[in-house]
């Protein structure tokens, strides 16, 4: 007797399970059930956008650098990673030729033909322009961004706006436009007069215009090269001895020190270290673009499986499977983040009364790092 009612329990018991199992899978297997789910138990309820997380961390151990001000800043994820007095108005050199260059590609008028005057010849680093020489403006676009030629800037300004004080007005005008507020120009090439300033923060919004400009990439990723007769090498060191280097400008000046806006580029993504009043500018520049690439990574969805089930049957003879749809979730977290990432699936799931087809969306791949959602993909059926 004590046998059969063991029995009789166990096959109870067996048959309580299967009937509990059964009701955790039948929204999988019909398509009906709750309007969501999830791979965990609870909805989450903050979301960050890409790139703030690192802002939320305690980061590792910050470079030594000589700059009075500085900046490092990853284009693709439109993130200010480190900052020192960016706002500061300093002196910023040949900086100013980045303003320079923008009025000057902004106008368009790249084709048009100058005629060099003596009043260009200004001084300082030059181009190598000689009076009554005929140039065109892309010509001396390119003596300026390269060789730092103040006569280029010269000439351009006068090209541009008639004389070099209309220019210098079109300068502050245009700063006031882009809201560069630690920004004023007294000349368009910047050697060191009263007044004249900018900042790392504003410099960075000039040089995120200039990046727009196929040409000026070009120019600026050029160690040197000949334009017009004359032979132009360019003032940053780094095209030369960093082969992550793809530009910017430097500056120098008694009042403002060594300055560079670097362009570096690491894995197919896009960062500008800009350091203001340095001593050493290019140390400064590698020290944090060092800590950059040991402190952050691009995490690219592609690398993880998902989670529990990938896997959808409308009945049981049709099967589907998931897949995300577009391009890869990638995203910059700190590296030390990279391993704690997750993925979760949140799933609308389609009416089984309708026909079900390959691409119809069925949810979200959703990645979370701990509380906090970094980034998302469409999920779909294949």
């Amino acid at each position: 007797m004590l046998k059969l009612q063991l029995s009789i329990r166990a096959d109870y018991m067996h048959i309580l399970f299967c009937w509990s199992l059964g009701l955790l899978v039948l929204p999988f297997v019909t398509g009906f059930g709750p309007p969501q789910l999830v791979d965990r138990i609870y909805v989450p309820t903050q979301r960050v956008k890409v790139g703030e997380l690192q802002q939320q961390s305690t980061m590792r151990q910050l470079p030594t650098v000589s700059a009075g001000a500085f900046l490092l800043y990853d284009v693709d994820a439109n993130q200010l990673l480190l900052t020192h007095n960016s706002h500061a108005a300093m002196a910023p050199a040949s900086l100013t030729k980045l303003m320079t260059a923008l009025l000057v590609l902004e106008e368009g008028n790249l084709s048009a033909e100058v005629t060099i005057r003596g009043i260009d010849l200004v001084g300082g680093a030059n181009m190598g322009l000689r009076t009554g020489e005929m140039i065109t403006v892309e010509q001396l676009l390119w003596g300026l961004l390269i060789a730092s030629g103040n006569d280029a800037a010269a000439a351009l300004a006068r090209q541009t706006a008639g004389s070099m004080s209309d220019f210098v007005a079109l300068m502050n005008e245009r700063a006031q436009q882009l809201g560069l507020a630690e920004t004023h120009f007294v000349n368009p090439h910047g050697l060191d007069a009263a007044g004249h300033t900018s900042s790392a923060a504003n410099l960075l919004t000039l040089t995120q215009h200039l990046w727009r400009y196929p040409l000026f990439r070009q120019i600026v990723a050029i160690s040197e090269t000949e334009i017009a007769g004359h032979t132009l090498r360019s003032t940053n060191e780094l095209l030369i001895t960093d082969p992550n280097a793809n530009g910017i400008k430097t500056g120098t000046t008694d009042v403002a020190g060594q300055c560079l806006v670097a362009g570096m580029q690491r894995n197919g993504h896009q960062v500008f270290v800009i350091v203001l009043q340095s001593q050493d500018r290019y140390a400064d520049t590698q020290a944090l673009y060092t800590y950059y690439a040991a402190n952050y990574t691009w995490f690219d969805g592609q690398s993880a499986e998902l989670t529990i089930l990938n896997r959808l049957y409308k009945t049981t003879d049709e099967l589907w499977y998931l897949r995300p749809e577009g391009k890869p979730a990638a995203w910059l977290v700190r590296a030390a983040d990279a391993t704690r990432l997750r993925s979760f699936r949140r799933l609308h799931l389609p009416n089984t009364d309708q026909p079900w087809h390959a691409g119809m969306p069925v949810g979200v791949l959703e990645w979370w790092l701990e509380d906090q959602l970094v980034g998302d993909q469409p999920l779909v059926l294949w």
